[in-house]
């Protein structure tokens, strides 16, 4: 008889839980994690609920690889920005306990935010509108590491040093980490307790989440604390280091089974009732009227044709995702602890098992190329301020598009008219009567952007003399240097690797460094160059002048 490896017997003997499953059910789950189910191989813990109850636990894979411990339904994960719907849910509990109200400025709790002559509420925070600076972008350009270790004391100090909002509040969505660590301040200052022990006391006791808490201290010891990786080559991994303790946007610990009870809550309301809930749900509404799809710390969208509640989280080697199908009364919740894992599709593979062909409805309109012959006044190179260089290309009758160094495939949803990441983004193009189109309408969470067609810049190596020199950004004490190098431009600081910067055009150059990956540089009267902007990502118009 072939021996059994222990670490294997282990994974097998700990990580079921009682399915309550149909027959053959579990056999189809097994096998959308079957790649990381071994001794070798950071992996997964699943939970399901169908109809008020938790129907199916099981873990996958190894917690910590030095060990050979594996992963159970009550490994405790890091759960990162997943934390956020927690973070909103007691901000709504305060409001309705009178302590707050959604719509009051931010500086009556937080006197340390600056002045910026219009109006910060809290439900801008909660909806990610406010137009404050990321915070993990931000300590990064300023020289941090995201393996550093953060607090609330450096986000607060790096908040009250902000000297523009990336746009006025509520006119568009912008993801910010930010506003859910100022959120945990907003509690701690409503409630007079943290949000470690606002949770502990208003959600997790009463609802029996007994593995779960908010992390404010990274030295902490946890007992069944999960370890997260990244690969390292063929069957290799290196350990991916987390040190936060820094809470709101993340860092709640819990396991597989406790957020189960959570979703639960959804349907019997142990905790909040219906009108809170209602609330939680509701997508936040833009200036200009138009809706996101963000509520409460949570995304509401559709899978197929039904309704899902959900988000995901990503720090470091871990990766979560919890949602919830409240037409079908179904719930999914999946944490990892490696890196390059995606939760959210493995959730819809479950799902897609859970439902069956019968119930599960296919998208229209997504199986059509579109017409293909109108592709030729499409493709090209397309420019935004802020996304940068865009471009359009046709392969096998399909369009992509080039973002980020990645071709990413479009689908086609009426004339004109693509989607992209389902639907995350939906792009259409400005046709002219006769000819290519002039640019395109980039539109997500009920916000427009614009990219116009453009020619790329050709620089020779003397026109890039007059970029170089040093940029300091006051808003975030740093510096930067650019040089020339064999014919290039490198962006250089003293704690990061050096990035290339390509033009675009005269004015705007992308970087390797994704933190700084798109530069608008600013000239005065006589074409001399003066400073640059950050405009990339969840960092916009950070002004960085050019000194002697």
């Amino acid at each position: 008889m072939k021996k059994i490896p222990f670490a294997v017997f282990i994974i097998f003997l700990f990580s079921k839980c009682h399915a309550q499953l149909p027959p053959g059910v579990e056999a189809k789950i097994d096998s959308v994690f079957q790649q990381w189910n071994n001794a070798g191989s950071p992996g997964a813990a699943v939970a399901i609920v169908k109809d008020g109850k938790t129907i199916f636990t099981k873990g996958y894979g190894i917690a910590n690889l030095e060990y050979g411990i594996p992963i159970t339904p009550a490994s405790v994960f890091h759960i990162a920005s997943e934390s956020k719907k927690y973070t909103a849910f007691s901000i709504a509990l305060l409001a309705k306990q009178g302590k707050l109200s959604l719509d009051d400025d931010i500086r009556k709790y937080l006197p340390y935010v600056q002045d910026f002559r219009k109006k910060i509420t809290i439900r801008h925070l909660i909806s990610h509108t406010s137009g404050l600076r990321d915070q993990w972008q931000s300590l990064v350009i300023a020289g941090g590491q995201m393996d550093d270790v953060i607090s609330q004391d450096h986000v607060i100090k790096f908040v009250s040093q902000q000297k523009e909002l990336n746009f006025d509040p509520g006119e568009r969505m912008l993801y910010c980490n930010t506003g859910y660590t100022l959120l945990a301040e907003i509690v701690k200052k409503a409630s007079g307790q943290s949000l470690r022990a606002f949770t502990e006391q208003n959600i997790f006791k009463p609802l029996k989440m007994t593995n779960a808490h908010f992390n404010d201290n990274y030295t902490e010891i946890v007992k069944n604390r999960v370890n997260s990786y990244y690969p390292a080559g063929i069957g290799r991994y290196s350990n991916s280091v987390l040190s936060y303790s820094t809470v709101g946007a993340t860092s709640l610990l819990t396991t597989v089974e406790d957020e189960a009870k959570w979703l639960i809550n959804y349907e019997n309301m142990q905790v909040g009732s219906k009108e809170l809930f209602d609330q939680v749900f509701e997508t936040s509404v833009l200036n200009n009227g138009n809706k996101t799809e963000y509520g409460f710390g949570v995304f509401i969208n559709n899978y197929k044709g039904h309704k899902r509640i959900g988000h995901g989280g990503a720090d470091a080697g871990f990766r979560s995702y919890s949602c919830y199908y409240p037409n079908d009364r179904l719930g999914i919740v999946i944490f990892s602890n490696l890196g390059v894992m995606n939760p959210t599709g493995l959730s819809e593979k479950i799902a897609d098992i859970m439902f069956g062909d019968k119930n599960s409805e296919t998208k229209p309109g997504n199986t059509s190329n579109g017409d293909t012959a109108s592709f030729k006044y499409f493709t090209g190179s397309y420019l935004s301020p802020e996304m940068g260089s865009l471009g359009v290309v046709e392969k096998n009758t399909r369009l992509f598009l080039q973002l980020g160094g990645g071709e990413f495939p479009m689908s086609y949803e009426k004339e004109k008219t693509y989607s992209l990441f389902d639907g995350f983004f939906s792009i259409r193009f400005d046709r002219a009567a006769a000819g290519k189109s002039t640019g395109m309408e980039i539109k997500s969470f009920g916000s427009t952007l614009y990219a116009k067609r453009f020619t790329p810049a050709s620089l020779n190596e003397r026109d890039l003399d007059a970029y170089t020199g040093t940029y300091y950004s006051d808003e975030l004490d740093a510096t930067y240097y650019i040089v020339k190098e064999n014919g290039q431009l490198l962006l250089r600081h003293r704690k990061h690797p050096d990035g290339t910067l390509r033009p675009i055009t005269a004015s705007q150059f992308s970087s390797s460094n994704w933190w700084m990956d798109n530069l608008l540089f600013n000239t005065d009267t006589g074409g001399k160059i003066t400073g640059f902007e950050v405009n990339a990502q969840r960092v916009l118009h950070l002004k960085f002048k050019k000194i002697k």
